[in-house]
């Protein structure tokens, strides 16, 4: 299945760039520094912040291919809602200060953390916990940032349970030979936020077809990916500042190995307990 390619403002603006009359360059130069923000602004407004008129912005936009300065906001907002740090930063925020960034930042921070806790697909925790703790072996598979969330289960995992693996191990494998020996008895956990990578789909649904349960954390904007999971967590990663808040995604991860460990009982406190004890006589620690 071929996913079709996220087409942004700035590259449409790129192939006309070098042909644009002066006025319409400044328009070009205006929609480039912040391209965000065009999603806020009206044609009229746009026009008198590059300084040119309301007629060269009509002229603009259409030379661009839009049919209307409306389909080119669209395109801006959907940019947004992708999540690229471009289309995120403001202008507002060069001129305020950190001491009032703070307050709105622990605010946003709170505000995810609350909505991924409410979340009604948490009825399924105990099932959740139950599948990862009873599978023969875990599987956690992210790409980009999400990588770096899966690395960070993995190692909570391991505290109470064997057979943890991390996908992709190393640049120099496909997923092919991963997905091959992946069985039903298994689960495996993708954490696939937005700005997921195209690949991702095809590989979620050859999962799928070995039967092995998928649990699948990522974010609201997920929905063709979702069909393949038995379970999905969808946790708000968005912000109001330049790039994604993993916080939510991290806390849950931690909260799922907590829950998971509490519910795996003597077996799993005995496992760490032998992690302990090597530590110990590895002297690993200060």
């Amino acid at each position: 299945m071929t996913k079709k390619k996220h087409i942004t403002l700035e590259s449409i603006i790129a192939q006309h760039y070098d042909t644009l009359p002066t006025a319409e360059r400044k328009l070009a130069d205006t929609v480039l520094e912040f391209p965000g923000e065009l999603a806020s602004y009206t044609a009229t407004e746009l026009a008198e912040i590059a300084g040119v008129s309301k007629a060269a912005a009509t002229r603009f936009f259409q030379r661009l291919g839009f049919s209307n300065f409306e389909e080119a906001r669209r395109l801006a907002r959907d940019s947004k809602n992708w999540g690229s740090p471009l289309y995120l930063q403001t202008k507002n925020e060069l001129n305020e200060t950190t001491d009032q960034h703070i307050p709105q930042y622990v605010e946003e921070e709170t505000q995810n953390l609350q909505q991924t806790f409410n979340h009604a697909a948490l009825n399924d925790l105990d099932e959740i916990c139950h599948a990862l703790i009873g599978a023969k072996r875990v599987w956690l598979l992210g790409y980009r940032n999400s990588h770096y969330v899966a690395a960070y289960a993995r190692w909570q995992f391991i505290q109470f349970r064997p057979n943890v693996f991390l996908l992709p191990s190393n640049g120099g494998e496909t997923m092919a030979e991963h997905i091959a020996d992946i069985q039903e008895d298994d689960i495996v956990i993708v954490i696939g936020v937005r700005r997921r990578v195209n690949q991702l789909l095809n590989i979620m649904q050859a999962i799928k077809n070995t039967k092995a349960p998928i649990l699948y954390l990522t974010d609201p904007t997920a929905s063709k990916t979702s069909a393949y999971a038995k379970w999905t967590i969808k946790i708000p990663v968005s912000s109001g500042f330049l790039f994604d808040s993993y916080t939510s995604l991290m806390s849950f991860t931690r909260f799922l190995a907590i829950e998971s460990f509490r519910i795996s009982g003597e077996k799993g406190r005995n496992h760490l307990k032998n992690i302990e004890n090597i530590h110990d006589d590895l002297n690993e620690f200060e």
